[in-house]
């Protein structure tokens, strides 16, 4: 696996790494929350489940936490 050099530019974290994580580990449902500070800064959700309803799932608390928590302007 290559490792990325991030210095000022993000990138976004895949649902793979989630899902390794997610085998690694034992978890049905993985929620990353990324967040780079200051000028030029961002933050970044990616979620993962198992099957499908715990896809659901982790997607309902990503939505939570990006919506209610980090204040994201919700899309229609």
């Amino acid at each position: 696996m290559s490792e990325k050099k991030v210095t000022d530019r993000m990138f976004a974290i895949p649902i793979a790494a989630a899902r390794r994580i997610a085998e690694d580990y034992g978890y049905d449902q993985v929620v990353i929350v990324a967040r780079k500070v200051g000028d030029g800064g961002g933050e970044h959700c990616t979620t993962y489940g198992v099957d499908k309803a715990n896809c659901a799932v982790a997607a309902r608390i990503g939505n939570f936490f990006k919506h209610k928590l980090m204040g994201w302007p919700e899309t229609p």
